[in-house]
């Protein structure tokens, strides 16, 4: 079996891999999901919405890119009523949690909080 090839994004120093619990917290409401972070992809989702991005190391903390897609017709995030968006993060780490701090392109002054924590899920190589 051909071993796969390496990860498009190196893994993050300041986050670990593993799967998180995700609270999402904005000016127009609050919510929360599930991500998985493996190799520098993040992944994952909630009841509406599903997350797809990356996460990379910056020079005082981890940065991510997320793109959020609704997969349920009629549902509204946290950020409003809205089909897709993407958020530009920029975190820190508070011990065993990560506060992330993000924008929206598409609406400059709509600011999203993030914080996440880690589940005890073990990935095998």
């Amino acid at each position: 079996m051909k071993k796969p090839s390496q990860p498009r994004y190196p893994r993050s120093q300041w986050i670990p891999d593993g799967v998180y619990v995700v609270r999402y917290r904005s000016p127009v409401d609050q919510s929360g999901g599930v991500v998985t972070l493996r190799n520098g992809r993040a992944t994952g989702g909630d009841s509406s919405y599903y997350y797809d991005g990356y996460l990379e190391d910056g020079p005082n903390g981890p940065l991510a890119r997320m793109l959020f897609v609704r997969h349920r017709p009629g549902s509204v995030s946290v950020v409003g009523d809205v089909e897709h968006f993407t958020v530009i993060f920029d975190g820190r780490v508070d011990g065993e949690l990560f506060h992330l701090e993000g924008v929206l392109p598409e609406a400059p002054g709509l600011k999203l909080t993030a914080v996440m924590s880690r589940l005890p899920v073990e990935f095998e190589d």
